[in-house]
């Protein structure tokens, strides 16, 4: 047993940059983690319904090569975000996604396809986040 001594402001001085040093490996493995999580989600979206699948009609080729990932500040030093959103035809996601209303009366058929990507994604975040840590 070694008769070293430190002080009070010695081990706090330890402890805190311990923690600093927990908090950017941890920043680092989130920031990498929805990364990886927002290229998925990216691709799976295009892949949906392929082009020419008819799936969307004439929208299905411009409709898939809008989506677009882009990070998203936050107010919190090591909250990691990211928005995917579609950025040439944003107006049809909704619509595609739950039907609307038709002209002369009735509904469109709804085409969900974010919903189960969304769903897919969180899971695959929490992994990817616990992968990089």
């Amino acid at each position: 047993m070694s008769n070293s001594t430190i002080t009070v402001d010695q081990l706090e001085k330890e402890i805190m940059d311990s923690l600093n040093l927990f908090a950017e490996a941890t920043g680092e493995a989130c920031e990498k983690g929805v990364s990886e999580t927002a290229k998925t989600a990216l691709s799976e979206l295009r892949n949906a319904h392929p082009p020419g699948s008819g799936k969307y009609g004439s929208w299905d080729k411009k409709y898939n090569k809008g989506w677009k990932v882009m990070r998203t500040k936050t107010d919190i030093r090591y909250h990691k975000a990211a928005t995917i959103h579609n950025a040439t035809d944003y107006q049809l996601t909704h619509l595609l996604e739950k039907g609307h209303a038709l002209r002369g009366g009735g509904r469109s058929t709804a085409f969900p396809h974010i919903k189960p990507v969304v769903d897919k994604c969180e899971d695959e975040l929490v992994k990817n986040i616990k992968k990089y840590i």
